[in-house]
C-alpha cells in the first residue's frame, strides 16, 4: 500500500509539472526561444525519472543499498561492533596452561596496538589495546573464548581499517590456540537515528501497524558458512570460519550484502 501512495504522489506532481510547463510555453515562444516546449519536456522527464528511481529504491535491494551507501558516506556516521569467538581445542591434547601467557606475549609485542594487561589468572586474561577496547580471553577444559568488554564504536571511514585489525588479531590468536573448530560472530548495531539500511526493503510491503517485530535470515552465498540475521537496528553475522566472518563483515558494512539466489 505504501508504494501505491508514493507512485500516486509522483503522478500528481508529474501532472502539476506538465501543466506548469505548458503554461510557460507561450512565454518561451514570445521570447523567441529556439526551444519551445523545453520546460514541458524537462518537467515530464524529471517526474518520470524520479518516479523510476523511487520505484527502484523500494523494489530493488541492490539499488536500495547503493543509495544508502552513498547517504552513509556523506553523513560519515558510525556503527557499533561486538565480535565474539569460541575456539574448540583438541580434545586429545591437554589444554596448555601457558596458552594465555602465549597470547599475552603475542599482544605485548605491540603489533596489534599498545597493550595494557588489566587482569591475569590461570583461566582469564583481559587486555586493553590503545585504550580503545578491552579484549577478554577465557579458557576452560576444551574451549578458548574471546570477546570484547564493550561494543566498539567504529566511524564509517574507518570500517576497513578496524575490520583488518580485528581479522589479524583473531587470526594470530587462532595460530597459537590451534583449534579443531571455530564458532565466531559479530553484531553490527546502528545508531538510533540511523535505521538499519537492510530493514527498509524487506518490510516495505508490510503495513506499519501490522509489524510487531522484524528479523530476516539469509546467506551471502550458497556455499558460505556465514549466516546473516538482520533486525530492525542490527545485523548479526555468524560463521564457522574467521576469514568468512570478516569477508562477510566487509560486505555488510559496505552495504553490499545481498541474499544468495536460489538455484532453479
Amino acid at each position: 500500500m505504501k508504494i501505491f501512495w508514493i507512485i500516486a504522489a509522483h503522478v500528481v506532481v508529474s501532472a502539476f509539472l506538465l501543466w506548469g510547463g505548458i503554461s510557460l510555453n507561450d512565454v518561451i515562444l514570445h521570447s523567441q526561444s529556439r526551444y519551445p516546449g523545453v520546460v514541458s519536456v524537462f518537467s515530464v522527464a524529471f517526474a518520470v525519472y524520479t518516479t523510476a528511481l523511487n520505484f527502484l529504491y523500494h523494489r530493488n535491494l541492490a539499488f536500495h543499498l547503493f543509495v544508502n551507501r552513498i547517504r552513509l558516506r556523506l553523513a560519515r556516521t558510525h556503527t557499533y561492533w561486538q565480535p565474539h569467538v569460541t575456539m574448540t581445542l583438541d580434545p586429545v591434547t591437554p589444554v596448555r596452561a601457558t596458552l594465555l601467557d602465549e597470547i599475552w606475549q603475542m599482544l605485548a609485542d605491540g603489533k596489534h596496538g599498545v597493550p595494557q594487561r588489566r587482569e591475569m589468572t590461570p583461566t582469564t586474561l583481559s587486555v586493553a589495546l590503545d585504550e580503545l577496547f578491552v579484549i577478554r580471553f577465557r579458557l576452560d577444559e576444551q574451549c578458548l573464548y574471546m570477546d570484547f568488554e564493550q561494543k566498539l564504536i567504529v566511524p564509517s571511514h574507518l570500517y576497513d581499517r578496524f575490520r583488518k585489525r580485528l581479522a589479524s588479531l583473531a587470526d594470530n590468536v587462532a595460530r597459537l590456540a590451534k583449534p579443531n573448530a571455530v564458532q565466531c560472530g559479530l553484531v553490527v548495531s546502528f545508531d538510533e537515528r540511523d535505521k538499519n539500511p537492510y530493514y527498509g526493503l524487506f518490510v516495505n510491503r508490510v503495513q506499519p501497524e501490522m509489524l510487531q517485530s522484524f528479523q530476516v535470515t539469509f546467506r551471502l552465498d550458497a556455499n558460505s558458512s556465514c549466516r546473516v540475521e538482520a533486525g530492525k537496528n542490527h545485523v548479526n553475522i555468524e560463521s564457522q570460519s574467521l576469514p568468512d566472518l570478516f569477508e562477510a563483515l566487509r560486505t555488510v558494512v559496505s552495504l553490499k550484502a545481498l541474499p544468495a539466489e536460489r538455484n532453479t
